[in-house]
C-alpha cells in the first residue's frame, strides 16, 4: 500500500498537497507521520479515509476537527498531542499501541463484530463511542490475554460516554475520582478479567451509554 508521509514543518492542513510526500493521503494509504517534520496538522477535510497511521517520534499537533476514518492499526508517539472537536474512527480490526499519549479527540469503534486490541495502556480525554446494534457488537481487548490493560476516561465535564455493545476482555477501567470505573449499560455485552467495570445487564428503554462515576 503507498505510504503518504508528512513534511512540514510548519502549521499546515491536511488537505494540503505540498505537505506529504506523495500528495494527500486517500483510503488505502498508510500514513506516517516522524521527528523529522514537526509542523501542526490540522484536518478540516469533509472526509479522510487511510489505512493506518502512525505518529512515532511526531512531536508536532494532530489537531482532529473533522472525522479521520482509519481502517487499520494506530501506533502514537507519547511526544506528540492529539486534540480537535472530531474523532478518529476504527472501522475495522485493529491494534492500537498509544504509547502514553493521551488522545484529545473523540475515538470511535465503528463496525460490529470487530476487535480492538490494546497494546498498551490508552487515556482518553474526550470520550470513547462504540456504535453497535442488537445483532452485533465490538470486542476490546488486551492484545496480550490476561495482561491487563489500563482504559483511563479523563472527565471532560460529560457525564455519558456512548458505549454500547462492547464486549471487554483484560481492561482496567479508571474514571472520574473518587469512584474509579465506568457503569456500562447495554443490552450486548461482557466483560471478562477486567477491573473496575459496574456491569448493567439491562437497561430502561430509550438508554444507552456508559456513565463515568
Amino acid at each position: 500500500m503507498p505510504t503518504k508521509t508528512w513534511i512540514s514543518n510548519v502549521p499546515s492542513t491536511w488537505s494540503t498537497a505540498a505537505s506529504w510526500a506523495g500528495g494527500v493521503p486517500v483510503a488505502g494509504d498508510d500514513v506516517v507521520f516522524t521527528g523529522t517534520n514537526n509542523g501542526q496538522c490540522t484536518i478540516t477535510v469533509a472526509t479522510a479515509t487511510i489505512l493506518s497511521l502512525v505518529t512515532t517520534g511526531y512531536t508536532g499537533n494532530l489537531i482532529v476537527n473533522t472525522r479521520l476514518t482509519v481502517g487499520g492499526n494506530v501506533t502514537l508517539s507519547a511526544s506528540n498531542n492529539i486534540s480537535g472537536t472530531s474523532d478518529i474512527t476504527i472501522s475495522t480490526n485493529s491494534t492500537i499501541i498509544s504509547a502514553g499519549a493521551i488522545i484529545g479527540c473523540i475515538l470511535r469503534f465503528s463496525t460490529i463484530n470487530t476487535t480492538i486490541q490494546l497494546a498498551d495502556d490508552m487515556i482518553l480525554s474526550r470520550g470513547l463511542t462504540a456504535l453497535g446494534t442488537p445483532a452485533g457488537s465490538i470486542a476490546l481487548r488486551s492484545d496480550v490475554p490476561t495482561n491487563q490493560r489500563r482504559l483511563t476516561l479523563v472527565n471532560n465535564g460529560n457525564t455519558t460516554q456512548y458505549i454500547d455493545y462492547l464486549n471487554l476482555t483484560d481492561i482496567n477501567s479508571i474514571g472520574l475520582s473518587p469512584y474509579g470505573g465506568c457503569t456500562l449499560w447495554t443490552y450486548k455485552g461482557t466483560v471478562s478479567n477486567c477491573q473496575n467495570w459496574f456491569v448493567m445487564a439491562t437497561q430502561p428503554p430509550g438508554v444507552s451509554g456508559v456513565s463515568i462515576g
